[in-house]
């Protein structure tokens, strides 16, 4: 393709990092620790995206790449529509896989349901297939986000929770093999509800205390369907049993308690109530990312594991920086920064280039109506 140069110098805001750009200068922290050297070539957006964030750098000066061809062509622009188009693909590529994927699970779930054989690879290929959104440029969460319309129902449920439990997974630094097990473990939950009655999933109101019981089932209809597998192991089993359990004993199947619940169980619980909140179902519209993030850290610190519940929380803010947003008064933008101590309360760069900071007392009444 020719030689790349690094002619132009430009400041960029922290969501415009994109892969092949340089840094122009040395980026350093408060306590004056270089953070990023001159010269140095951006490759892991997201890594050092989240980087900054913790140190509150916000911008800061890049070399764009360009190339000179060999047959002395003028330097010709590369990156920025190449990146822009490569995620577009992966997007389209991600919601198109995400139907398939879904119908594989749902297959797989009435085959374990009604005591077929489902060989081990089976399953550990459904794994497989709903990793594969982790090789993606932009991040899962985001790409979850893209699914219009997503509803609640099991398989997709399954799913997304799965993904987001590996996420929080990585984030705890669990190794390799127990992260399978975690992710698979996700993957299973919910399969006991195709045996609760669809009227009462479907059900578009608040659920009477007979029909709640009736769904709480769920948890032991999944345990009873999947102990018959002897390659998964008994925290896989656990894990599956007391995915509903919570922290001040008020969950379910054995209102246990604190440490009581097993670690599989409390990860998933976190992942479980975030994709719930952010799914359609029969009785209400899905929430944004940031009405479910400011839920869970006012309502549920007692209910879910803080430490995992607080992890989640200060790393997933930084996933959405360089998300595009439409406000409830219509007007959009793209999220810039997430404070940490406000982080469902974003600051937001407008389309006429103006910075909108909703933390601040006088935009306490703007809420971001859509993801873009």
């Amino acid at each position: 393709m020719g030689e790349v140069i690094y002619p132009q110098s430009k400041t960029v805001m922290i969501s415009e990092l994109e892969a092949g750009m340089m840094v122009d200068q040395d980026i350093y922290s408060k306590q004056g620790m270089v953070l990023i050297p001159k010269g140095q070539l951006i490759e892991d957006v997201e890594r050092i995206i989240e980087m900054l964030m913790q140190h509150e750098v916000m911008m800061f000066n890049v070399r764009l790449p360009q190339v000179v061809q060999s047959d002395d062509q003028q330097p010709t622009a590369i990156r920025m529509e190449k990146v822009e188009t490569k995620q577009e693909k992966q997007v389209k590529e991600f919601i198109k896989n995400f139907d398939e994927q879904c119908e594989n699970l749902k297959d797989e779930f009435q085959k374990i349901l009604l005591n077929q054989e489902v060989p081990q690879e089976a399953i550990e290929e459904r794994l497989k297939d709903t990793l594969v959104a982790f090789d993606a440029d932009i991040n899962v969460i985001q790409l979850m986000q893209k699914v219009r319309n997503m509803d609640d129902a099991t398989y997709t449920h399954s799913h997304n929770v799965a993904l987001t439990s590996h996420l929080i997974g990585r984030w705890l630094g669990i190794g390799d093999d127990e992260l399978t097990e975690l992710t698979m473990t996700a993957l299973l939950i919910d399969i006991g509800k195709m045996k609760v009655p669809e009227k009462v999933m479907n059900l578009k109101r608040n659920l009477t205390d007979p029909e709640y019981e009736e769904v709480k089932k769920h948890v032991v209809y999944s345990y009873e369907a999947i102990k018959r597998f002897d390659f998964l192991s008994d925290k896989v089993l656990k894990g599956i049993l007391h995915h509903h359990e919570r922290m001040d004993g008020s969950g379910y199947p054995k209102g246990l308690k604190g440490n009581e619940i097993p670690y599989f169980s409390r990860i998933i619980a976190i992942a479980d109530v975030y994709n719930a909140m952010t799914s359609r179902r029969p009785y209400r519209e899905k929430m944004t990312p940031f009405e479910v993030i400011q839920i869970l850290e006012t309502e549920y610190t007692e209910k879910l594991d803080p430490s995992i519940l607080y992890l989640f929380l200060n790393r997933i803010g930084t996933l959405f920086i360089g998300q595009q947003v439409l406000l409830e008064d219509m007007r959009k933008g793209e999220i810039i920064f997430v404070p940490k101590n406000q982080i469902y309360r974003p600051m937001i760069r407008l389309e006429d280039n103006t910075v909108l900071d909703l933390a601040q007392k006088e935009n306490r009444g703007i809420r971001i109506e859509e993801f873009a």
